[in-house]
């Protein structure tokens, strides 16, 4: 048995994580890929809730780390690449495997030195508003979004369609010819030292402005009207700010360079 306590809140939105993830695999195989797509992101969810409340509660313990990354893995790295491998990567045949398997294995990779560093730094690590690489959950969500779009593309009536935008389908024979290289690139991010925020820094009985209450009301709609597109820009936009964050600070820094040079 174990000699450590485990929180049950907590572990039981890991356990749905988890069981989200093992789910979307047997539909994924089953050719139900629709469903597939949503049961990642609700596994997302479950992973967003399971650390607010072990926050939030302060019911965070070793086991539960570690459990939450086995969760993470199945859930944001195996149940996606089963998902593109059986909807897109097949056609690729043995280079499709191997692009799938690095996404996999850089995934296991981000995972493991985030445990890592939260063990030895956790006290800095709870105090941090940012995290370095992009997180599973945020790559996870990325692939499935584009899934969720390539599978909205293929509906009969997609000119009349009000799920999706039509801007955004119009992406979708671009995104899948250049697929192999996103997956790629999703992994590299999630070995990189890029700055993202954390989710679960967000306190929801903190006081907001109405300007800002409205704005988030606003998604909140939107993501309901229009699910799948507004899905990938969500996601996308998450990925993009590692990004210009990154350039952003170069930029700083190269100015203060040259700034501190023509002192001199």
């Amino acid at each position: 048995m174990f000699s450590e306590n485990l929180y049950l809140f907590p572990m039981i939105f890991t356990a749905g994580n988890m069981f989200c993830g093992l789910l979307s695999i047997i539909l994924s195989i089953k050719g139900n890929f629709s469903k597939a797509s949503w049961l990642i992101i609700l596994g997302i969810l479950f992973d967003g809730a399971d650390g607010l409340i072990a926050k939030l509660k302060k019911a965070s313990s070793s086991v539960g780390v570690e459990l939450d990354s086995f969760a993470d893995f199945v859930t944001f790295c195996i149940a996606p690449m089963v998902l593109v491998w059986q909807l897109v990567m097949y056609r690729y045949k043995f280079p499709g495997a191997v692009v799938c398997f690095i996404y996999v294995f850089f995934g296991a990779l981000r995972l493991a030195r985030f445990n890592i560093v939260s063990h030895n730094l956790k006290q800095t690590l709870y105090c941090s508003k940012f995290i370095e690489g992009l997180p599973t959950p945020a790559a996870a969500g990325v692939v499935v979004s584009i899934m969720l779009l390539f599978e909205v593309s293929l509906g009969p009536d997609i000119s009349i369609s009000k799920s999706h935008l039509t801007f955004l389908i119009a992406l979708i024979p671009w995104l899948l010819n250049f697929f192999p290289a996103i997956i790629l690139f999703l992994a590299f991010l999630m070995i990189t030292k890029l700055k993202y925020p954390k989710v679960n820094n967000l306190r929801l009985t903190q006081r907001v402005s109405f300007k800002f209450f409205s704005i988030v009301l606003v998604l909140i709609l939107l993501v309901f009207a229009y699910p799948e597109t507004f899905v990938f820009l969500v996601f996308s936009m998450y990925l993009l700010y590692g990004l210009v964050e990154y350039l952003s600070r170069s930029y700083k820094i190269f100015k203060e360079k040259r700034i501190s040079n023509d002192t001199k």
